[in-house]
């Protein structure tokens, strides 16, 4: 075997190794760790690491707005759409609350989900929702008519784009399921992309 292509193998080999070992060292995040202990799983679950993605509440999601890295967000879920399923509003301990919308409105989660422990995965974007869109977000939480009438203005809003959401199983209902010919919701940007992961 010539000398260039036996370094190149045992470049590999080690970058392989210390790969292994790194992956082995980190320590999950609590999303992670509830979903590989029986949590329910919605979505796509990408592993979580604690080095690698950052753990917020709801009162931090305006300082993400942007930031192409993927983080986890754990709350209680306050709000969830009372149609399908396809967005909720997960709050932390100072009342602060975050609009989480399901990625490209793949997945739902179920209806019955408020008042639990929830994470979610993704990353924080800033959208600017046009007043049908807003109308439609208040109808969906059941808001009165009064309230969504009075809805006049576009809005800019600070969104949750998950991948995934996470919660305690048991109690919940089956989510919904999305037929070829329902219309879905008005597209949201999720062009942005969180940054591409580190080797693990």
């Amino acid at each position: 075997m010539p000398a260039r292509i036996l370094r190149n193998a045992l470049i590999l080999a080690a970058a392989a190794s210390s790969t292994l070992a790194l992956a082995g060292c980190q320590k999950p995040t609590r999303a992670q760790y509830d979903a590989t202990h029986g949590w329910a799983v919605y979505g796509n679950l990408v592993e979580t690491y604690r080095d690698v993605h950052p753990e917020i509440v709801a009162s931090d999601v305006p300082a993400w707005a942007g930031v192409p890295k993927r983080i986890v967000l754990s709350g209680t879920v306050a709000d969830v759409c009372r149609t399908m399923g396809c967005w909720l509003e997960i709050a932390d301990d100072s009342g602060a609350r975050a609009m989480v919308m399901n990625l490209n409105h793949a997945f739902f989660i179920p209806r019955n989900a408020r008042g639990r422990n929830v994470h979610a995965i993704g990353w924080v974007v800033e959208e600017e929702h046009s007043v049908d869109m807003l109308k439609h977000l208040a109808m969906d939480a059941g808001k009165p008519q009064a309230e969504i009438d009075a809805i006049a203005e576009p809005a800019k809003r600070f969104i949750f784009i998950a991948e995934s959401v996470i919660l305690p199983s048991g109690g919940l209902e089956k989510p919904v399921e999305l037929l070829p010919a329902e219309e879905e919701l008005p597209a949201i940007d999720t062009g942005m992309t969180p940054a591409a992961e580190p080797a693990k």
